[in-house]
């Protein structure tokens, strides 16, 4: 016998969990951007054996825009 059935069930999801991960997804994990002599960039941290990197890579300034504005509004919601 074989059944078949749709489940609904109301769930809580905290925004900041959704903003962190799209942050994360923009930058990775404990990524970081910033913007030096006009120019946007997200940087990230890398081993290289007994030590470590920081690794830049530049990026469109829509796409510099959009993840300070979710920071922002990730900040907004923490307070």
């Amino acid at each position: 016998m074989e059944v078949h059935a749709n489940i609904t069930q109301k769930v809580f999801i905290n925004p900041k969990d959704v903003i962190e991960k799209l942050i994360e997804k923009e930058v990775g994990w404990r990524g970081w951007i910033f913007e030096k002599d006009g120019k946007y960039y997200k940087g990230h941290e890398e081993s290289a054996g007994c030590h470590s990197m920081d690794i830049d890579e530049e990026i469109p300034q829509e796409e510099y825009e959009y993840i300070k504005a979710l920071q922002l509004v990730l900040k907004n919601l923490k307070d």
